[in-house]
């Protein structure tokens, strides 16, 4: 999850890097709508071990 309260014009949304179970690599999901504020949320899915997170950004 990711959350902002100030973003200044900005766009931000969360992003997890998930492992496959069966050895097929690093699965990356960004969360499907772009925030200005509060919380953005994603999840790995069903077959796969979370590696990592983070948030993905844009300008406008």
């Amino acid at each position: 999850m990711a959350q902002c309260n100030k973003s200044n014009g900005g766009h931000y949304k969360a992003s997890v890097y998930c492992t496959r179970w069966d050895g097929g690599g690093v699965v990356t999901i960004e969360a499907p709508t772009w925030r200005t504020s509060g919380w953005s949320q994603v999840y790995c899915p069903a077959q796969t071990t979370f590696r990592s997170a983070g948030i993905t950004t844009k300008s406008t």
